[in-house]
C-alpha cells in the first residue's frame, strides 16, 4: 500500500505539472500583451503597470515552481492562481485602454473585469496565505474555517467591486458609469471590506497557533513571513501619510515581501524541497525586477521634473541608465556573495585570507582563522582542517556539523609534501560545488598548505621544547636524589670515619694533625653538596609534594606584617599525575603571583586556587588596586607567561577594573596510565 501510494502521488504529481506549467507560460503571454497593449495607445509607464506587469509574472513563476513539489503545490496554485487574476487583469486594463478610443468590441467588458478582477489576487495574499503556510493546510481542524473565511471575503470583495456604483477604468483614466452598479453597492463594498479585516486578523491568529505549536525550524522557516507581514501592513497603514512616489514603491514591494518570505524559507530551509539551482533563480529574478521597477520609477520622477520635452526627458533617462546599471552591478554582487560567497571574486578570497593569517597572534590559532575564512568564502555550513603529523591524521579545525551529503576533500601540500586534508560540506544537502567554486577552493588550499606547515612546525617546536623542560626537571631531580641521599651522606659518613681514626692517635702524632685537615675538606664538601640542593629549584615542592609546599608558602607570607587575608583551596589534584615540570611551574606561577600581590597590589585579601582534572590550573586573585587598561608586563609576569608556555600551557592575566587582578595558568597533564 505505501508503493502504491508513493506511485500514485508521483503520478498526481506528473500530471499535475502540464496543467501548471500551462497555466504559467498562458499568464506570461496574457500579461505581455496586455502590456503591449496599454503602452500601444501612448499611454506613459507608470507605478500601477510596472507593478501589475512585476506581479504577474512574479505570481506565476513563482507558483509554477512551488507546484512541482509535493509538499508546496497547494501554496503554489495559490500563487499560480493569483498569477493568472494578475495576468487578466493587465490584458483586461489594456484592451479597455486601447479599444475605448477605437470603440473595440467587448472594451466595455474588459473595462468593467478591470473593476473587480484585482481582488482574485491581492485579498488571498492577506486572507489565504498566512492561514496555510507553510504546508498548505490549516493548522489544525478547528482552524479550517480560516482560509475559507479568506475565500469568501475574497469572492464578497470581488463582487462588491463589480456592483458598486463609479466610471469604469479605461487606461488609467474615467470612462462611461458602471453599467451593473447598484445602490447598495457601496454598502456592500463596506461589508466586504470588514469581512476582509476580520479574515487577515483570523489568519494571523491562525500564524501565531502554528507558530506556538511549531518545532524551532519550523519557527525559523515562518520568521521570513512574520517580517513580510509586519512590512505589508506598515505600508498599508502608512501609505497615506508617504509622499506619492515613496507610497507607490511600498505598494509595490507588497506582493514581492510576501512571495519574497516564501522564497527565503525555501532557500534557507528547503521547506519544499526543490533544488538549489531554482531556488537561487527565485530570488535572482525577485531582485532583478526590484532593480527594474526602482529604475522604472526614478524614470518617472524625472520625466515628471524636466517636464514634456522629449529631448530633456531622453537625456534624464540616458543619465538614469548609467547611474542604474553601476547600482544593479554592484546589487547582483552582493547577491552572489549572499548566496555563493566569494567564488566571483577569487583575488579577494586570497586577500581576505592572507589578512587573516598575518593578524593571528598565536600559530595555534590559524586552523580555526582558515577554517573560517574558508566558510565564509564558499558560503559551507561545514569546513573541517586535519594535519598530518608522523603520518597520522587528526583533526586540528572545524566549522559547523558534518551532514550525511558527501563533501569536498582538498589535499593540502607543502612543496609537495602532503601536510593535511581540508573538508568542505555542501552549501545546502544535494548541492553540488561549481568548476568556480573548486578552482577557489585549490587556490585556497595552496595558501593554507603553506600555513599548515608552518602550524606543523611550531607545533613541532613546542613539543621539543615542552620535552627538553621535563628533562631537565626530571634530570634536576635526579641530581637532587643523588646529591641528597647518596653523595651527601656518603661525604659526611667519609668526615666521621676520619674523625674516628684521629682520635685514635696520640695528639702529637703527625699523621693526626693531616687527618684533622683531611676531616675538615670533606665537611666542607658535604656544605657545599648541601648549597647546591638548597639551590636546585625549588626544593620544597621535591621535598613536601606540590600542594603541601604551596600550603607552606603561603602560611609564611600571611605571617608577614601588612599582610593581606590568603586563602587557598585545591580540589581533585592528583599528584602522582602531575608531572615535575608542571609542578615546578604551577609553584613557580604562585610564588611570583602572590609575591605581586604583597608587592603591588594593596590587596585586602588573595585567593589561591589549584583544580585538577584533566588539566592543572592555578589562579590567584585579588581585590586590590589592579593593573588598569594598560600596563607593561615586568620582569615577574614575563617569566610566568614563559614557563607557562613552555610546557604548552595557556596563561592569563587580566584585570577586573579597580576590583583586583586574576593570574590563571592552565597545564597540560599525563593523561592515566
Amino acid at each position: 500500500m505505501a508503493g502504491a501510494a508513493v506511485i500514485a502521488g508521483t503520478g498526481r504529481a506528473v500530471r499535475r505539472l502540464p496543467v501548471s506549467a500551462i497555466t504559467a507560460a498562458t499568464a506570461v503571454a496574457i500579461t505581455l500583451a496586455g502590456a503591449a497593449l496599454t503602452l500601444s495607445v501612448g499611454r506613459a509607464m507608470d507605478w500601477e503597470l510596472v507593478g501589475n506587469v512585476s506581479h504577474g509574472l512574479l505570481l506565476a513563476g513563482a507558483g509554477w515552481w512551488l507546484t512541482r513539489s509535493p509538499a508546496g503545490w497547494r501554496v503554489g496554485w495559490l500563487l499560480l492562481g493569483a498569477g493568472a487574476a494578475d495576468a487578466f487583469g493587465v490584458l483586461t486594463g489594456g484592451w479597455a485602454g486601447a479599444g475605448f478610443p477605437a470603440d473595440w468590441v467587448g472594451w466595455r467588458v474588459a473595462a468593467w473585469l478591470g473593476l473587480w478582477i484585482w481582488a482574485l489576487y491581492v485579498v488571498p495574499l492577506f486572507t489565504v496565505l498566512p492561514a496555510i503556510f507553510p504546508d498548505g493546510r490549516a493548522v489544525s481542524r478547528g482552524w479550517r474555517w480560516v482560509p475559507w473565511l479568506g475565500a469568501g471575503a475574497t469572492l464578497l470583495t470581488a463582487v462588491a467591486a463589480a456592483v458598486e456604483p463609479g466610471p469604469l477604468p479605461v487606461g488609467g483614466n474615467a470612462g462611461p458609469p458602471n453599467p451593473l452598479a447598484v445602490p447598495a453597492g457601496g454598502a456592500l463594498m463596506t461589508v466586504a471590506g470588514v469581512v476582509v479585516v476580520a479574515a487577515v486578523l483570523a489568519a494571523l491568529a491562525s500564524l501565531a497557533v502554528r507558530w506556538h505549536r511549531a518545532e524551532p525550524t519550523q519557527r525559523q522557516q515562518m520568521k521570513f513571513l512574520w517580517y513580510a507581514i509586519a512590512v505589508v501592513l506598515a505600508v498599508e497603514l502608512l501609505g497615506q501619510l508617504m509622499p506619492h512616489h515613496v507610497a507607490q514603491a511600498g505598494y509595490f514591494l507588497v506582493p514581492l515581501l510576501l512571495v519574497g518570505a516564501i522564497t527565503l524559507s525555501v532557500r534557507r530551509y528547503r521547506l519544499y524541497d526543490i533544488d538549489p539551482v531554482i531556488r537561487r533563480t527565485l530570488v535572482f529574478a525577485a531582485l532583478t525586477t526590484i532593480v527594474f521597477a526602482a529604475y522604472m520609477g526614478i524614470v518617472v520622477v524625472l520625466g515628471q521634473a524636466v517636464g514634456p520635452s522629449p529631448g530633456l526627458a531622453l537625456i534624464a533617462s540616458a543619465a538614469v541608465a548609467g547611474l542604474a546599471d553601476p547600482a544593479r552591478r554592484r546589487l547582483q554582487l552582493l547577491v552572489s556573495r549572499w548566496l555563493f560567497g566569494q567564488r566571483e571574486e577569487p583575488l579577494e578570497a586570497l586577500a581576505g585570507l592572507r589578512q587573516q593569517l598575518h593578524a593571528v597572534a598565536d600559530p595555534s590559532e590559524i586552523p580555526a582563522t582558515t577554517a573560517s575564512t574558508v566558510a565564509r568564502a564558499l558560503r559551507a555550513g561545514y569546513v573541517s582542517i586535519s594535519l598530518l603529523t608522523d603520518g597520522a591524521s587528526a583533526e586540528v579545525a572545524s566549522i559547523g556539523v558534518p551532514g550525511a551529503q558527501p563533501s569536498v576533500q582538498v589535499p593540502l601540500e607543502w612543496r609537495g609534501e602532503l601536510v593535511g586534508t581540508l573538508t568542505v560540506g555542501p552549501r545546502t544537502p544535494g548541492e553540488a560545488y561549481s568548476r568556480a567554486d573548486l578552482a577557489l577552493l585549490d587556490e585556497l588550499a595552496h595558501a593554507i598548505g603553506s600555513a599548515l606547515h608552518a602550524v606543523r612546525l611550531a607545533e613541532e617546536l613546542r613539543a621539543a621544547q615542552e620535552r627538553a623542560v621535563h628533562a631537565t626537571t626530571d634530570e634536576r631531580r635526579r641530581l637532587r636524589h643523588d646529591l641528597h641521599d647518596g653523595l651527601g651522606p656518603l661525604l659526611s659518613g667519609m668526615g666521621l670515619a676520619v674523625d674516628g681514626v684521629r682520635r685514635t692517635l696520640s695528639a702529637d702524632n703527625p699523621v693526626a694533625d693531616e687527618l684533622r685537615v683531611i676531616a675538615g675538606q670533606v665537611r666542607s664538601a658535604a656544605t657545599a653538596v648541601r648549597r647546591i640542593i638548597d639551590a636546585l629549584p625549588p626544593a620544597a615542592v621535591a621535598d613536601l609534594g606540590l600542594t603541601a609546599a604551596i600550603t607552606d608558602h603561603l602560611d609564611r607570607c600571611a605571617a608577614l606584617p601588612d599582610a593581606p587575608r590568603i586563602s587557598y583551596h585545591h580540589t581533585n589534584v592528583d599528584e602522582t599525575r602531575v608531572p615535575p615540570a608542571v609542578a615546578d611551574a604551577a609553584y613557580f606561577v604562585v610564588l611570583e603571583a602572590v609575591a605581586n600581590v604583597l608587592r603591588h597590589a594593596r590587596a585586602s585579601t588573595c585567593t589561591v586556587t589549584l583544580a585538577g582534572g584533566g588539566r592543572l590550573a592555578v589562579q590567584v586573585d585579588d581585590d586590590g588596586a589592579g593593573i588598569g587598561e594598560r600596563y607593561v608586563a615586568g620582569v615577574g609576569t614575563a617569566s610566568m607567561r614563559r614557563r607557562v608556555g613552555e610546557l604548552g600551557g595557556q596563561f592569563e592575566l587580566c584585570g577586573r577594573g579597580t576590583k583586583g587582578t586574576t593570574v590563571r595558568a592552565v597545564f597540560p597533564m599525563e593523561s592515566d596510565g
